[in-house]
């Protein structure tokens, strides 16, 4: 079968029901050993993007195809259908004959990562190649399937017996808008691309870590990885575009800094100012920075598989591994002399305390892990803050547990639950409450920790406006706090987005809120932590950054992304791989 037909056959297969194809699962956490003929392959996969659809935050599978063994598939095939057609007695053609390559399912290791996804299983020695990323939901009433076609975008890769296979990583770059509903219902080449990354990533040690089993079983000595092709320095250029274009949302209100962070993907951080500028500092790894604190004057930085990074006097970033690999840090803060973090694994935060980087780290807490929503309600998230005392206080769904620096214990008691939680560097609480109807319900502040809260009352689309219920309140330099909500212009005409504003003690009064400048349209989400003075920054569907410093009436451009110059690279790619498809065929 020709490659071009490979790739017809790899499209059809996955555009129609799930049910049609046949998919063999490598589950190589359940068994203990490997059985003979059979290699281990392991990928990890980067989403540069917050989700890929509605109920699908990441890829579940990735699904891989054999490549060596179709004539022997094929011949079998239609060895088994000649035989029955001479049974039943009836008319035989080959070319009718339809048959299936070998295809295997290699599942997702969440332990100690939040954006990144390593998928590892083990199967038969051959050659091969990644069909398709594949994500499934069911909730008993609603069932929806995505899958990404890749083949020859990311290459040809081989498994020997009782050998690793590490393919390092791959990225899954949107080129049009994900938030548009007809995304996945658009099939051309201009949608998206999966490439994978010219970086030395190096999967044995999670493989070692996870699969202690199996280090006495497979020759770490030999890593195999892609064949060689023509095409790398295409996939270079790609890989390094997506890398410089990552998409950043977690933001940070930096305590004890005039700064604040923004933690984007691959590393990449950014920096606002007190005067609104934003600084881009790349540190060493391709990983999902997660979370930033100032510790005894130096800037902490957290991330994924236990990773913790800081900057030294001389401004080199410095890597640290504090807490387990099937850890990632979510939170980070400081208070005194200790400094504070929060990890997720699989099933559990932890809460640790620590005097300093290197030395071990006091494990002072666990907490159960929820799911944001269940068939039947909404949870809440987990997030932590400091009392007025510097105590840590942490909120996980509807319990709030306060610790005792002093005494370091814990007690625990009843609380609202939120979608949404910051903690700005002057003290105050911004959240978003639960709302069992549509998940994101009141925006509240707090100006005495916690103690008490106080409404944002705005007028919004009911039903509508997603992303402007899911957003912060901010507050400005001068305690005016800062919304959006909608209004006319007069009676009769529609109403639109626009920055509100008002005071402090009047923002559960919707007729005292002053309208001002429209909110950009596709650039919604309000990175409240980031806001310096009267300087507002908001997130773009896509992943720009923009800023308006008068509330809405102009706005910047602070980080732009190339979408233009990765749609030519990948065009540049596709056509080469095109053309060799071509020559193939002919012979």
């Amino acid at each position: 079968m020709s490659k071009t037909i490979l790739i017809l056959s790899i499209i059809m297969l996955i555009s129609a029901c799930q049910s049609t194809l046949k998919v063999v699962d490598a589950p190589l956490q359940q068994q203990t050993t490997l059985e003979n003929g059979q290699g281990v392959v392991a990928v990890e996969v980067i989403n540069n993007t917050p989700h890929l659809a509605p109920r699908h935050q990441n890829w579940q599978n990735v699904i891989v195809v054999r490549l060596d063994n179709a004539k022997q598939r094929k011949q079998t095939a239609i060895a088994h259908a000649r035989e029955e057609a001479k049974r039943k007695k009836v008319s035989f053609d080959p070319d009718e004959v339809e048959w299936q390559r070998d295809y295997y399912r290699l599942t997702a290791n969440p332990q100690g990562t939040i954006s990144s996804q390593v998928f590892v299983g083990a199967i038969p020695e051959g050659e091969y190649a990644i069909a398709f990323l594949y994500s499934y939901y069911f909730d008993g009433n609603l069932e929806s399937w995505l899958a990404m076609p890749v083949y020859r975008q990311a290459g040809v890769f081989n498994v020997e017996a009782f050998a690793l296979t590490d393919l390092g990583t791959l990225v899954f770059q949107p080129l049009l808008n994900i938030e548009d509903p007809s995304f996945w219902q658009n099939k051309s080449k201009k949608r998206a691309y999966v490439t994978r990354i010219m970086s030395n990533t190096d999967l044995a040690p999670f493989v070692k870590q996870h699969h202690p089993n199996l280090v006495s079983k497979l020759q770490f000595s030999h890593i195999n990885s892609w064949q060689h092709d023509p095409y790398a320095p295409l996939r270079e250029e790609l890989s390094n575009l997506s890398m410089h274009n990552a998409y950043g949302e977690l933001a940070t209100s930096l305590q004890h800094s005039k700064n604040n962070i923004l933690a984007a993907r691959f590393g990449l951080l950014y920096m606002v100012n007190e005067n609104g500028d934003l600084v881009t500092d790349s540190l060493p790894t391709i990983s999902q920075l997660t979370s930033s604190t100032m510790f005894k004057n130096t800037l902490l930085v957290g991330s994924e598989r236990g990773m913790l990074f800081s900057k030294s006097t001389d401004g080199k970033w410095q890597e640290n591994h504090p807490v387990s690999a099937k850890e990632a840090f979510v939170w980070l803060g400081s208070s005194g002399q200790f400094g504070y973090a929060i990890t997720s694994s699989e099933k559990r935060h932890t809460i640790y305390r620590f005097n300093d980087v290197v030395s071990e780290w006091q494990n002072i807490g666990y907490l159960d892990k929820k799911d944001d929503k269940t068939h039947l309600r909404e949870n809440g998230g987990l997030f932590a803050f400091f009392d007025e005392k510097g105590n840590i206080r942490v909120i996980n769904d509807k319990i709030i547990y306060l610790h005792d620096q002093t005494l370091n214990s814990w007690q625990s008691k009843p609380h609202q639950k939120y979608k949404r939680f910051a903690q700005l560097k002057t003290g105050e609480l911004i959240a978003v409450e639960v709302s069992q109807w549509s998940g994101h319900g009141d925006q509240v502040i707090s100006i005495d920790y916690g103690k008490s809260w106080q409404n944002v009352d705005r007028t919004l689309q009911v039903g509508g406006d997603p992303k402007i219920y899911a957003n912060l309140p901010s507050i400005l330099s001068n305690k005016q706090v800062a919304s959006i909500g909608r209004y006319k212009k007069s009676m009769y005409s529609k109403s639109k987005l626009r920055i509100i504003t008002t005071d402090l003690s009047t923002t559960n009064d919707q007729e005292q809120w002053t309208p001002h400048g429209y909110v950009l349209p596709n650039c919604q989400t309000k990175l409240s932590e980031l806001t310096q003075g009267s300087t507002l920054f908001f997130l773009c569907d896509q992943g720009q950054i923009v800023s308006t410093s008068d509330l809405g009436y102009n706005w910047e451009v602070k980080v732009d992304i190339d979408i233009a110059r990765m749609q030519e690279q990948f065009d540049a790619l596709a056509t080469q791989l095109e053309q060799e498809e071509k020559i193939e065929n002919r012979e």
